[in-house]
């Protein structure tokens, strides 16, 4: 009897353990939702981030590129260094008509995370995430609180997200520092077919405030996958706008703040 509960004991033990360097090799199934787990200590990875947005009553295309260095660095603790390149073309007027306009920004990320529950030792995974963003005409901050859970084939997660920018302009000659806050909830299921891929659903509902008051509110939903090889893995989100809250322009969609889908994929490799 007793050598039966030790056998158990240690199938239980192994596969925790298989767990655990499962979602380590691969620290997130989700292209805009993030999970809780965090590089071992040393541990070093490159990601490539593609965004494209389009759809609005205009042409409008945008596209944002961002390159990830993460470093592992022990004590659940990791951090992250970003190169962010956005490209936006766009209608506008022109001498009483309309012409095409394209604008390139450049600027630099660092995140710190923070895993306080892991999701196969405990109920649930649990982390805190922070990001310090800077480019010529804005300045980001911005906060995470990150859950998630895997039950079977099955994963769950769920982001709380605020983000303050402050952009500067001019009111009457004189300069001014435009004050914006974000309130983001993010919640995604991934379904495993096999050990190396994944079915992901992920919904945002994104909501925008200026001087205390919402001026923007939407809610999205789109389909993905995830895959994994080796040391490589790719994820992959189509997610279009299903309704809008606030700042409606067309058929119940606001195409000034957002636009009508955003495509993203990631790719990563373990150096």
């Amino acid at each position: 009897m007793n050598e039966t509960k030790s056998m158990k004991r240690s199938v239980l033990i192994i596969l925790s353990f298989l767990g655990v360097i499962t979602i380590q090799a691969q620290d997130r199934l989700f292209t805009y939702t993030y999970q809780s787990s965090v590089l071992n200590k040393g541990q070093r990875e490159l990601e490539s981030w593609n965004t494209l947005r389009t759809g609005r009553e205009d042409y409008y295309a945008r596209y944002d590129n961002r390159t990830e260095y993460e470093i592992g660095l022990g004590n659940n603790l990791q951090t992250a260094f970003y190169l962010n390149l956005t490209s936006k073309t766009k209608t506008i007027s022109e001498n009483s008509g309309k012409a095409l306009d394209t604008e390139n920004e450049i600027g630099f990320s660092n995140e710190w995370k923070l895993k306080l529950l892991d999701p196969v030792a405990h109920p649930i995974g649990l982390a805190l995430y922070g990001e310090v963003g800077i480019s010529s005409n804005e300045y980001e901050l911005e906060g995470k609180i990150i859950m998630d859970k895997k039950i079977g084939n099955l994963t769950i997660a769920a982001n709380g997200v605020y983000e303050q920018e402050f952009a500067p302009g001019y009111l009457n000659n004189e300069l001014k520092w435009q004050n914006e806050k974000k309130l983001e909830a993010y919640l995604a299921f991934a379904y495993s077919l096999s050990p190396k891929f994944n079915l992901t659903l992920e919904n945002a509902y994104k909501n925008v405030f200026a001087e205390s008051e919402l001026t923007n509110s939407a809610l999205f939903s789109g389909l993905g996958f995830s895959y994994v090889q080796d040391k490589f893995w790719v994820n992959f989100t189509a997610m279009p706008q299903l309704t809008s809250f606030k700042g409606e322009s067309t058929n119940n969609l606001n195409l000034n703040e957002y636009e009508k889908i955003q495509i993203r994929l990631l790719f990563s490799f373990m150096l």
